[in-house]
């Protein structure tokens, strides 16, 4: 299990989040609980096992550290930035966005 929690660590800090970004993404009221969960301190139940690596979009058993390897993100920062931006935009902004890109695609 400490695997787990030294993961959680890492991994937030690949995405450039503070705990506060993170508690308020896993729907905590502030840090504090991610400062217990990164120090183990807290036992983390399946469904927040599974939360987390859906938000790091990494397995669950890579969080877990039942794998070898090393956890990585599935996209990088930079992507998951694009992608939390796409997400929290309206509608006609994101159809603006998809229209851009199309366009750019085609002019190269």
């Amino acid at each position: 299990m400490i695997k787990l929690y030294q993961n959680i660590r890492k991994l937030r800090k690949e995405f450039g989040w503070s705990q506060d970004e993170l508690a308020k993404r896993m729907g905590y009221s502030d840090r504090s609980t991610i400062a217990k969960i990164e120090s183990g301190f807290v036992d983390l139940s399946e469904s927040k096992i599974m939360a987390f690596a859906q938000i790091f979009n990494v397995a669950p058993s890579d969080l877990m550290g039942w794998d070898d390897e090393e956890p990585t993100p599935a996209i990088d920062r930079q992507t998951r930035e694009f992608v939390d931006l796409y997400t929290s935009a309206d509608p006609l902004t994101q159809k603006t966005v998809v229209n851009f890109l199309k366009s750019a695609k085609q002019d190269s």
